[in-house]
């Protein structure tokens, strides 16, 4: 299949074409920095709305787990626009390599998703065809979402008349009497159904082809082959609810995933004296000062979190509560307001490795 029209000479068409359900992509090498990069193009060429509206929602993402956009190209003569891209060879998220421990490997796929879907959703734009076929990782493993031919603003006014989409991955509001309100927590659900695809090695669930109304439940991700933590099955479950409401934010879902790939690598430093370091998920520290008040502080791995307190004890000149989780960076002080200088500081910081892709 040759390229629709006549490129610039600084792209080549080398191929393959792959087709997509509004435009096909065409491999192409960019002679300027020796590079392969995708050329999307609308199945219908002529009509140039959509690919507009794919520029735009591109260009205020900024991402690295977005496909870049580079560069855009037109015939010599009428109507017709390219959007020339960053190229991901690789499988789709779906497809990706398992290793050893398939757990790890799927929460760090769906942590890297929840990264790209979250910076859509910051810069105000919803992108409403979340599924495996658009999510691909690259050369390096890191997972890129690509085709934003749908996307839409987000806004307390948004709404649409066409629900367009992929079945079994749209969200049951889009199915409601038009017009229909959007928000981000369409592609919340979109993502539910891709991690359940993920768990399942590519396979859909027949409960997840129904349509609203639901006669069967989608069953919990603690039902799937690979042993997920509690907290993780909890939150996962919940992109599935019918209600919008009731889905948790992207955000949420990244920040807990990327606690659970850096489960007990954290770091906790409290001079109290000297310097005490908490690092170890299931240990604990104490602080105390004898008749005055004391203190607990334990590390659950993801967490440093409060776990008793006798008198007064107060973090950042609030009162401690056990359970309560510890700011990154606080003073924990130790007696009441009344006792001026003879109140005993604490400084308290965390240190948070990065996730390492």
């Amino acid at each position: 299949m040759a390229f629709p029209f006549k490129l610039p000479p600084r792209y080549v068409y080398e191929g393959p074409t792959l087709p997509g359900g509004q435009g096909d992509v065409y491999v192409c090498r960019d002679t300027y920095l020796n590079r392969q990069v995708a050329i999307k193009v609308l199945v219908d060429w002529g009509d140039t709305a959509a690919l507009r509206n794919e520029l735009t929602a591109i260009q205020s993402v900024h991402s690295r787990h977005v496909a870049q956009l580079y560069d855009t190209v037109r015939p010599p003569r009428g109507a017709g626009i390219g959007l020339v891209q960053e190229f991901v060879p690789g499988p789709t998220v779906k497809d990706y390599p398992r290793g050893p421990d398939p757990t790890h490997d799927f929460i760090r796929v769906l942590y890297q998703m929840a990264c790209g879907i979250a910076d859509i959703h910051k810069a105000r734009k919803i992108h409403r065809d979340i599924k495996p076929s658009n999510i691909r990782l690259d050369g390096e493993g890191v997972v890129k979402i690509l085709d934003f031919g749908l996307t839409s603003k987000a806004g307390a006014d948004s709404v649409t008349i066409d629900a367009r989409g992929t079945m079994c991955y749209l969200a049951p509001e889009l199915y409601a009497t038009a017009p229909i309100k959007l928000s981000p927590a369409i592609d919340i659900f979109s993502f539910g159904v891709t991690a359940r695809v993920i768990a399942e090695g590519g396979a859909m669930l027949p409960v997840f082809r129904q349509t609203p109304p639901y006669k069967d439940a989608f069953p919990s991700f603690s039902s799937c082959s690979l042993t997920l933590p509690s907290d993780v099955v909890a939150l996962l479950d919940r992109t599935l609810s019918v209600s919008p409401s009731d889905r948790p934010l992207m955000s949420e879902i990244r920040d807990l995933l990327g606690r659970r790939l850096l489960y007990g690598k954290h770091r906790a430093v409290v001079t109290y004296g000297q310097m005490h370091e908490l690092s170890t998920p299931g240990k604990s520290i104490s602080l105390s000062i004898p008749g005055i008040g004391a203190t607990s502080i334990k590390y659950d791995g993801l967490r440093f979190k409060i776990g008793s307190v006798v008198g007064d004890v107060y973090i950042n000149n609030m009162r401690a509560v056990v359970g309560e989780e510890l700011p990154d960076s606080c003073v924990i002080t130790i007696g009441a307001q009344a006792l001026g200088a003879s109140r005993t500081f604490a400084p308290f910081n965390v240190s948070h490795p990065g996730v390492v892709l």
